[in-house]
């Protein structure tokens, strides 16, 4: 893979992880009703269960490019819409409301803490659509397993790392309060951003398909 391909992965990647929804506001819930260290452990929790969704993306994707190679471009169309769609919903995305955690959610231990981390992600089946779409761009036959795993483990860590950036902010006033002055302001650039890119990948697959019939 070329280093632009693996930027790109990033750049979609971490506009997912920032995209606000139930995961931050679990994950800022517990930061803010125990400590810092419990919002770590609850951030990697939920690194994992991305971990484990994106693996699964990359290698039903593997497969079915080797039982079924034409789908692929098909694939890759319904999966630059659905990018479209998702930049769309992120241009007029809404702030979550952290008073709508239900009070159970109260973690005793580190263990719960990153059990609850673990399943916000598991129980989103949103996540493993959007990683379909992100891989079905940039996967190949010829990439060997290494890079599939890379390719995985990059999106669990932007998500982890991310969740942990936004626990450490709760207690940075500053930051905290620039971000909700202008998150109109930048959730609209993510969000062109991603419908950009989408419209790329669009045009790349049609003159592919051209070319090669």
């Amino acid at each position: 893979m070329s280093i632009f391909e693996w930027f790109t992965i990033f750049l979609v990647c971490s506009i997912g992880a920032i995209v606000p929804g139930p995961s931050l506001i679990i994950i800022l819930y517990i930061a803010n009703t125990k400590d810092f260290i419990s919002s770590v452990i609850a951030s990697i929790g939920h690194g994992i269960g991305i971990l484990i969704y994106a693996l699964i993306s990359i290698f039903s994707i593997s497969f079915i490019i080797k039982i079924a190679p034409f789908t692929i471009q098909i694939i890759q169309f319904i999966g630059a819409i659905f990018l479209i769609y998702i930049g769309s919903k992120i241009i007029f995305i809404k702030s979550p409301d952290e008073q709508k955690i239900d009070q159970k959610l109260n973690t005793k231990s580190l263990l719960e803490s990153f059990i609850l981390g673990l399943t916000t992600s598991l129980i989103n089946p949103k996540v493993i659509i959007f990683f379909t779409s992100i891989f079905s761009q940039f996967l190949d036959d010829d990439y060997n397993l290494f890079t599939k795993i890379i390719m995985a483990f990059l999106a669990g860590i932007i998500d982890t790392t991310w969740y942990i950036l936004a626990s450490y902010s709760v207690n940075l006033k500053t930051i905290k309060n620039y971000i909700i002055s202008n998150q109109k302001f930048i959730f609209f650039i993510l969000g062109l951003i991603l419908i950009i890119f989408s419209i790329y990948l669009i045009y790349s697959s049609m003159i592919y398909f051209l070319i090669t019939n």
